[in-house]
């Protein structure tokens, strides 16, 4: 190293001062430009760093709101499963829904019950009432479908459909399906 030096310094001791100017201004300027292009690297770098940070956080509130939806989910899961362990392996759908027909709905607008099941994955099976009503009021309707969905058992109406009877302005053809799940 100490021989560098040395070499270094004689080289610089046989150019003349004008020479050992410009080589001095160069040197400044190189260094100048190394350090400009550093700056502007370690710059760029921070930029980016800002950008993943930033990103993150969104990722980070993303992942908030779906923790918070799961954990809604899942309490709701679980309220669910505590109603169906309450109505016991002696509830049936098709009497219920029958029950609840006489209590807000005339028998003559039930044309027709149909009930039916079947296995969903996870040991659950839905069971459900296919329902025909004839000429029921738009407020016979609407007095069933609220003692279906909140009454004691967790029912769903999984369909309805609703037709206009052209002699009855304020009357409907009603086809609706009545479900429940429940653990085989």
């Amino acid at each position: 190293m100490n021989e560098l030096r040395q070499r270094l310094a004689a080289l610089l001791e046989r150019l003349a001062p004008r020479e050992r100017l410009l080589l001095g201004g160069a040197a400044v300027a190189t260094a100048a430009i190394v350090l400009w292009l550093a700056a502007s690297a370690l710059a760029d770098r921070r930029e980016a760093l800002a950008g993943q940070i930033a990103g993150a956080r969104r990722d980070l509130v993303a992942m908030a709101a779906v923790r918070d939806a799961l954990l809604q989910l899942r309490a709701e899961h679980d309220a669910v499963e505590r109603r169906l362990a309450t109505l016991g392996d002696d509830f049936s759908l098709f009497a219920h829904v029958q029950g609840l027909t006489r209590e807000t709905l005339s028998r003559e607008r039930v044309a027709s019950m149909n009930p039916s099941s079947r296995a969903l994955p996870d040991g659950m099976e839905e069971e459900s009432v296919e329902m025909r009503l004839s000429g029921v009021s738009l407020r016979e309707l609407v007095a069933f479908l609220y003692a279906v969905e909140k009454g004691e058992a967790p029912l769903l109406v999984s369909r309805l459909r609703m037709k206009k009877r052209f002699d009855e302005p304020h009357a409907f053809d009603v086809t609706l399906v009545v479900a429940r799940l429940r653990r085989t």
